[in-house]
């Protein structure tokens, strides 16, 4: 399941980043690996706050359908 359909407030694990290198890259920049636990905090219009790692981040919902979920 991608990151983009989570539901708010469940801990989820990422399974893998799927896209180019270059978007792999720039979200594994962020704390967005395979194997952590990622927490959706809200959503607001097409921006996906997240908890990963004890940082909150946000992106927007093209790259959350390139993070799936176990």
């Amino acid at each position: 399941m991608p990151l983009s359909l989570a539901e708010i407030g469940v801990p989820y694990i990422i399974a893998r980043i799927a896209g180019g290198e270059k978007e792999r890259h720039f979200l594994e920049g962020l704390g967005l690996v395979p194997d952590a636990v990622v927490v959706v905090v809200s959503r607001f219009n097409y921006y996906i706050l997240l908890n990963v790692k004890g940082s909150r981040i946000g992106i927007g919902e093209e790259f959350g359908r390139k993070i799936i979920l176990k």
